[in-house]
């Protein structure tokens, strides 16, 4: 991955962007030797190199295990209530 400064990047703004699209490399833009951004191609940031895709799988993986636990205790949840245990620790407080 290539590394620039703000002001290079500045600079070279319209080079840098064609490079990108071109070579399908991201490009990291940093300021006093610390990353700010990474640039990356539109359709690879759409197919999940976004910020909240790590997010979306963790929640992805959170309700496959719920489904999971749902599936397995499904006999034990059919006498429950919901509305009923939500009223009741309402009650309790």
């Amino acid at each position: 991955m290539r590394t620039l400064s703000a002001l290079a990047f500045r600079r070279k703004f319209g080079s840098v962007l064609d490079e990108v699209v071109r070579k399908r490399q991201p490009i990291t833009v940093t300021r006093a030797n610390r990353p700010l951004v990474v640039l990356v191609p539109a359709d690879e940031y759409a197919r999940g190199a976004g910020p909240g895709a790590a997010r979306e799988s963790r929640l992805r993986l959170a309700a496959d295990r719920l489904a999971e636990w749902r599936r397995r205790h499904a006999t034990r949840l059919l006498d429950l209530d919901p509305v009923a245990l939500v009223r009741r620790d309402r009650d309790n407080r």
